[in-house]
């Protein structure tokens, strides 16, 4: 064939590189039409005469597969010797060609030959299958030389007779089809399913599509990857990267030593895990800068089909990144994980292992690995959320182009509170935006990214915890002076954190962390759920109330599971955690009878909850009415202890005076003075008193008078096995019948 005048049908780029590829290909075609034009001729030799007149139409004839082949250097009918010489110069051009490869230009089946270390007659193989997909004119030459007009595509017999020299040859070059020889394993042929049941000998050889358009040099990837895998060329600038410095020249270092003088030598798959925004694909973009390498990223999620169907597609994406060349990024590689996508994962490292060079694994936890990485390089690193100090800078890049009306020292709090990556506060600023265009305002109130922090970093803790929404401020409670002021001071603490910690140095001189750990203590009632909801609300923070009937576990292991996965949770919210009742679960840690493996496991847990408090960068809160039941070390590494009193009757008569809505009816008969010398009961009691009276006094469709809070009281009061006898109503005025003091 004059493939010299052709041009194939499929679509090449006019870059220099694949003009030189196509000009390489021709070259090779040459030397194809050469083997087959001298086949042709032994054929003619072996035949014999038939009789095939009546078979004409049905039937490739000679002279057209003569025009076929004839090129305008081609052979013409001269002797096998003038073959064999043009073959020698064919081949001489070739490897002129080949050495230019790497420098003056870019060859494509070079490549290939290299990456998957083929011999010159695989080679030879693969061009013989392309030309079918180039020429369909070839079909007629493949079907005259197997005497079978049906067979249209080059079959295994043919390819050894074209290639191999002697029957000896033959029989040897046989392996080069074998399943786990390249050109089979590699799946760059395949036999057509029409023959693939038969010998092998008479098995027809169809090329891999993305090996043809590779081999053509057509710019794209694997269609088979489409949709789920993207291709980010090398930048010429700098990414920016929100990792800390010191993991970048970490990465940057070993990567390129590990591709000193242009090849991979060690292929790190490197496993890189961390919260959302937190860096991984940048740095891994990063690195591939610096390499001047494409980076080719996939999302785990996103790969359909079968298991079976999804593990080939990533040994595709292995196999991808040796065509292109490029790195892998496999994002949400923790789906990979789950143990039904065992296939995939096996199916992923063995591409890997085959042919990536270098490899980054993105996900949210650490990774060990696994058997089949043991004998290459292998690390799992973290992409940490970035220091306060940092994320006051990422707030304050994100915002310089964008209208708001947040202080330094707002923002300043916003990156103590919130522990959020550079995406996520990117992303925080979005959301802000919107929220305030929404509201008719061009500009972005502190408010606004307040509440986007808290709606990014909201923990997902299921059953385990109860989000609380605060609906007390500081007016709502009654508490002497001192214990209001240890409150603010708290508040205080979390606010004021990043200067006192960072900027003046404490935090290397905590022994405990930077966490603040308080505890509430005090009778039932005393409020301190509502001075945790009052903190909450000052920081504009989550609040959640620990379910310990879901957290502790009779099973030994389940409880310290549960609180791990709490305190992980809730962790980049800093969200307060509230424990009531928390004697339940940081009780003192038993003296151990002899053997009692029970109580030594329970005492483990103990210290490792303790542990868990310190390292945990927020606030949490312990309550609990029986202070002596509490572990001393807890107690000792507490930064705060407040006590709730018993309010005595100046107290109690400021929480009766105030327990009323101002639109609810009150009586003229109310007499709050007496109900808080009379009712020794706390603040809980008080407020649950008056919300009954309500109740009945809607009923009665009333107003809220003495009759029906000295009806709520009892109730209330026999909830916990104390009795009163109520006054006569008619009383009126003076000292009438009195009930008994009460207290609860």
């Amino acid at each position: 064939m004059n493939l010299s005048s052709e041009t194939p049908d499929v679509q090449l780029t006019s870059t220099a590189p694949q003009t030189t590829n196509w000009q390489y290909l021709l070259k090779e075609f040459s030397s194809l039409n050469l083997y087959l034009t001298r086949e042709l001729r032994r054929q003619r030799a072996r035949s014999r005469s038939r009789q095939i007149d009546q078979l004409q139409g049905l039937v490739v004839h000679e002279e057209d597969v003569i025009s076929v082949l004839a090129a305008a250097d081609g052979p013409g009918p001269g002797s096998d010797a003038e073959i064999d010489r043009q073959l020698a110069d064919c081949e001489a051009r070739i490897e002129r060609l080949r050495a230019e490869h790497g420098r003056a230009a870019w060859l494509n089946p070079v490549h290939l030959a290299a990456v998957f270390n083929l011999s010159r007659t695989e080679e030879r193989c693969l061009l013989l299958s392309l030309a079918a997909e180039t020429d369909p004119r070839y079909a007629k030459v493949f079907a005259f030389l197997e005497d079978d007009v049906s067979r249209r595509l080059p079959s295994v017999g043919l390819a050894l007779r074209l290639f191999t020299s002697s029957g000896e040859d033959r029989i040897g070059a046989r392996a080069l089809f074998h399943p786990s020889a390249s050109l089979l394993a590699r799946r760059m042929l395949h036999f057509d399913d029409a023959t693939a049941a038969g010998p092998l000998m008479t098995r027809l050889l169809r090329l891999d599509d993305r090996i043809a358009a590779y081999l053509l040099g057509v710019d794209g990837l694997d269609e088979r990857l489409s949709g789920w895998v993207d291709i980010v060329p090398p930048s010429h600038e700098a990414v920016r990267t929100p990792v800390p410095e010191s993991l970048r020249g970490y990465a940057v270092g070993l990567l390129e030593a590990s591709y000193a003088g242009g090849q991979p030598r060690c292929r790190p798959v490197v496993h890189l895990y961390g919260g959302p925004g937190s860096g991984r694909r940048s740095l891994a973009a990063h690195v591939c800068q610096r390499l001047q390498m494409p980076l080719l990223v996939a999302d785990a999620r996103t790969a359909s089909g079968s298991s079976a169907e999804r593990a080939e597609l990533f040994w595709r994406l292995g196999r991808e990144a040796l065509l292109q060349p490029a790195a892998i990024l496999v994002e949400h590689f923790d789906d990979l994980l789950a143990a039904d996508r065992a296939e995939e994962l096996a199916g992923f490292v063995q591409a890997g292992l085959e042919f990536a060079s270098l490899t980054f694994l993105s996900g949210s936890s650490y990774w060990c690995g696994t058997a089949a990485l043991r004998h290459r390089f292998f690390v799992s690193v973290a992409c940490p959320v970035p220091p306060t100090k940092e994320r006051i800078g990422f707030w304050t890049d994100h915002l310089t182009d964008v209208p708001h009306d947040a202080t330094p020292q707002e923002l300043v709090e916003l990156a103590t509170k919130f522990h959020l990556t550079d995406g996520q506060i990117e992303r925080a600023v979005g959301l802000a935006l919107s929220s305030a265009a929404w509201q008719g305002s061009g500009r972005i109130q502190p408010a606004d990214l307040s509440r986007a922090c808290r709606a990014l970093a909201a923990p997902n803790l299921g059953d385990l915890a109860q989000h609380v929404d605060p609906v007390y401020g500081w007016p709502d409670i009654v508490l002497p002076d001192s214990q209001i002021g240890q409150l603010r001071e708290l508040a205080a603490h979390v606010k004021r954190a990043q200067t006192v910690l960072d900027t003046w140095g404490f935090a290397r001189k905590l022994p405990y962390g930077r966490g603040v750990g308080a505890l509430f203590e005090g009778p039932s009632g005393t409020g301190k759920t509502m001075a945790a909801q009052i903190i909450a609300g000052e920081l504009e923070l989550d609040l959640f109330k620990i379910d310990l009937s879901a957290v502790v576990s009779k099973y030994i292991g389940e409880t310290e599971k549960n609180l791990s996965r709490v305190f992980a949770e809730a962790q980049s919210a800093n969200a307060i955690l509230f424990f009531d009742e928390a004697d339940a679960v940081f009780a003192k840690r038993s003296e151990l009878a002899k053997g009692d493996a029970h109580d030594r496991y329970a005492n483990m847990e103990t210290a490792y909850l303790l542990q868990r408090i310190e390292d945990y960068s927020g606030v949490v809160i312990l309550a609990t009415n029986f202070k002596q039941n509490l572990d001393e070390a807890f107690i000792r590494r507490l930064r705060f202890i407040v006590h709730f009193p018993f309010p005595d009757e100046q107290h109690r008569l400021r929480i009766w005076n105030q327990v009323f809505p101002p639109e609810a009816p009150l009586a003229s008969d109310i007499d709050f003075r007496w109900l808080a010398r009379k009712l020794k009961v706390a603040g809980g009691h008080v407020r649950s008193i008056s919300l009954r009276a309500a109740y009945l006094a809607a009923e009665r469709r009333t107003a809220i008078d003495m009759s029906c809070i000295q009806q709520a009281a009892k109730r209330e009061l026999e909830k916990f096995g104390k009795t009163w006898t109520a006054p006569d109503a008619a009383a009126a005025s003076g000292e009438p019948e009195r009930p008994d003091e009460a207290v609860a």
